[in-house]
């Protein structure tokens, strides 16, 4: 089993590749090229407390959410370089942060505020099926801009 040194250089980083047959030794790779944009998901916190969601099937939600954002935006040019970076590598640098919503009404309030921004922001809020329930909200990766931040810091708070 490889281990990651105690003290890694700024400009490296060991990884290991998982093969179908073992797992490799650790590679020293440069890191990628830090793009500037970050993922932002957030998740009602309600599901967890008020609903007793147990904590894997609500983390789940936040995967869901982040890959259909993903995968419905891939032509963005954002979405692009996030995947991609400067150097081919983005995808090694993802940056993603995870908020909480307090319920389903603030969850909607966000993309509201969301939609009528002066350079809106596309996102996409995750549906549980077969309860029809909204349960996170992902929004494409992006620099922060001051309007996002207001609605975020008004809305949200650093999942914990």
């Amino acid at each position: 089993m490889s281990t990651l040194p105690e003290s890694p250089t700024p400009t490296k980083t060991t990884t290991s590749t998982l093969t179908s047959q073992s797992q490799s030794q650790p590679d020293t790779i440069d890191m990628p090229k830090p793009t500037g944009l970050v993922m932002q998901i957030i998740v009602r916190r309600d599901l967890l407390n008020v609903h007793d969601w147990p904590i894997g099937p609500l983390l789940a939600q936040s995967a869901h959410a982040s890959t259909a954002v993903l995968h419905k935006y891939r032509d963005h040019p954002d979405v692009k370089k996030y995947l991609e970076g400067e150097d081919g590598r983005g995808w090694e640098g993802m940056r993603k942060v995870v908020l909480e919503a307090p319920n389903d009404e603030t969850l909607r309030e966000i993309a509201r505020k969301l939609d009528n921004l002066t350079n809106p922001i596309s996102y996409h809020i995750w549906i549980e099926q077969p309860e029809n329930t909204p349960t996170a909200l992902a929004l494409i990766p992006n620099k922060r801009p001051k309007q996002l931040k207001k609605i975020l810091d008004e809305h949200c708070k650093l999942f914990e």
